[in-house]
């Protein structure tokens, strides 16, 4: 015979992290507090339902929360909040043999027949004396049909029998089903808390990781706790030294800080040339340009956050990280951070659909490195913005043309007012006053925009219009909208206007919008009402007062405009009939 070596000791099998470190009372679950304290509560009292319905994310702790219920029922010392996890009840049920807790997969057990096979058990008692307790997870997959045949044990159940449907979409469980259950919804579980589980189990398992490592792993989870601890285990692997943040950013696929860094200063410089390279280093290797961007759009955020908000526990970032995110916040402005953000929101929305992605990225950048060049309001707004910035920094006479502004007249640092610029932010101007004031609107469509000199810009008007434009009020009005639409404070004078100009304009707007309004009186002498006909014609909609604004402003109109002394009264219906007049 051939001499044989002796067998070896059995080996037990490995076991992953997640489901070794699966809590096994209610003290352990993390960051679910309202639900366990209500749980715990209910059991001490005796009020324990008939059905539960938990929801929430994935890996926020329903299903272990729902066997840890199953055995504060069942132990041999209970029902109690604190299950023994010693006696045969509750150790049957942590290795998934009590025939007392039945978990179904509604997934793949989703229809009529295995539901009725179910629901045949019922009438059994429980084996130890206990409950029944049937766990039906993902319980949102099963077929209405399934449902209607779950309801009726729902409507009159057993004493002897609870019910726990945990799910993610509880919007897809029928409202009959709902209503017949006692709802707890699952929390994404903080940054913080999954921090301490993941430190806890590192210690547990002799696990070297670094602080910032763990903060990455903790921060990518979303709210999950099992995901973290499947990659723990995963790290345990790769890394046989300890484990660095380096290889949580390896191992992920995550974007490292400092090439965020990187990316933000070359969107605040403007430069194109660094940016090209930067996405070219990016696909040579191997980054997912979707993950980056999204990657992207949360460092953008803290350091908008940063200007915006004391508290930078807000947005989730480690203290080693803080002051190079201030530092970086410090040299660049609101505005063009918002426009970065809602520039790299629509990419990635995009991004869903992209064939090529790097085409996609590439013209987003070229918009948010040169919106200098675009001539809409956001970007005369981020071209002001980024002057600004430049002469805040010490740029000389050179850079920038000099312009005396009047005197008494203050102009904000770094203002630069010119025809063009006002030209351009004419007809939101108009815009925002029609929607506000639409009393006003007319008078201040009417008038021409003359020139620009010594800062200040010059309107034209007629002696009527100019009589109620130049009132400090509607300066004050005018000189606010203004700001908004072109985001420079600019000095406003009236001036008369010649008739020469008058009938080389028509009466024109600058905006191309032409408005008239007459008015007619007639009545008797010695305070006789008089009725008021009003004509207004608009070039660019050509929409009659009744379609424009309320009859009561037309008649304010009219009696700043003519000066009519009495106006009592004046209806739509009147209106539409002298439209013709």
């Amino acid at each position: 015979m051939f001499n044989q070596e002796p067998p070896e000791a059995k080996k037990v099998a490995y076991v992953s992290l997640y489901r070794k470190w699966r809590p096994q009372t209610f003290d352990e679950i993390a960051g679910q507090p309202h639900v366990i304290q209500t749980l715990k509560n209910a059991i001490e009292a005796g009020r324990i339902a008939h059905a539960y319905l938990f929801c929430g994310p994935r890996g926020t702790g329903k299903t272990t929360t729902a066997r840890i219920l199953a055995k504060a029922i069942n132990c041999v010392k209970g029902p109690t909040p604190t299950p023994c996890n010693e006696c045969d009840s509750c150790r049957s049920i942590n290795d998934g043999s009590s025939i007392d807790v039945l978990e179904l997969d509604a997934a793949s057990n989703r229809r009529v027949e295995e539901i009725r096979d179910l629901l045949e058990k019922i009438p059994y008692s429980s084996t130890q004396g206990g409950k029944k307790v049937y766990i039906i997870d993902e319980v949102h997959m099963l077929t209405t049909e399934s449902f209607n045949t779950l309801l009726k044990t729902l409507e009159e159940p057993p004493e002897h029998v609870v019910f726990v449907l945990a799910t993610t979409e509880p919007h897809k469980v029928l409202p009959t089903i709902l209503s017949r259950c006692q709802r707890f919804d699952f929390r994404r579980i903080s940054v913080a808390d999954i921090e301490a589980r993941l430190r806890f189990v590192a210690e547990a398992e002799h696990i070297d990781i670094d602080e910032s490592a763990l903060f990455l792993i903790a921060h990518h989870a979303q709210g999950s706790l099992r995901d973290p601890l499947g990659v723990l285990d995963q790290l345990a692997s790769f890394s046989k030294e300890k484990i660095e943040s380096a290889d949580v950013v390896a191992l992920l696929g995550i974007t490292d800080s400092e090439l965020l860094l990187q990316f933000s200063d070359t969107l605040i410089k403007g430069d194109l040339g660094e940016g090209l390279l930067l996405i070219d280093g990016l696909i040579e290797k191997g980054f997912d340009l979707r993950q980056f961007i999204q990657d992207l759009l949360g460092h953008l955020r803290n350091l908008y956050l940063a200007q915006t908000v004391p508290d930078m526990r807000l947005a989730g970032v480690p203290d080693e990280l803080k002051e190079k995110l201030i530092e970086q916040a410090s040299r660049v402005n609101p505005r063009p951070l918002l426009f970065f953000i809602n520039t790299l929101s629509d990419l990635y929305n995009q991004s869903r659909w992209a064939t090529d992605m790097r085409l996609l990225f590439e013209i987003a950048l070229f918009k948010m490195v040169k919106t200098g060049d675009d001539a809409s309001i956001e970007g005369v707004m981020y071209r002001v913005e980024r002057l600004e910035n430049a002469l805040a920094g010490g740029a000389t006479a050179k850079d920038v043309p000099h312009r005396t502004p009047a005197k008494g007249q203050g102009m904000p640092a770094g203002a630069i007012v010119d025809m063009e610029l006002v030209k351009r932010a004419w007809p939101q101007v108009l815009k925002i006053i029609k929607e506000k004031k639409r009393s006003r609107y007319d008078f201040f469509a009417r008038a021409v925009l003359d020139r620009v000199e010594d800062g200040r810009l010059v309107l034209a008007l007629k002696e009527s219009d100019k009589a109620f434009v130049e009132t400090p009020e509607n300066l004050k009005l005018l000189r606010d909208v203004l700001k908004t639409a072109s985001g420079v404070t600019i000095p406003i004078v009236c001036e008369l206007a010649k008739e020469a100009a008058n009938e080389a304009t028509g009466g024109k707007a600058n905006d191309g919008i032409s408005s008239t309004v007459s008015g007619v009186a007639s009545g008797a002498t010695g305070g006789g009402a008089k009725t008021v006909a009003v004509t207004h014609t608009t070039a660019e909609d050509g929409l009659t007062p009744s379609d424009m604004i309320p009859a009561d402003d037309y008649i304010k109109l009219v009696r700043d405009t003519f000066g009519a002394k009495i106006v009592e009264e004046i209806s739509i219906e009147e209106i539409k009939n002298q439209e013709g007049t």
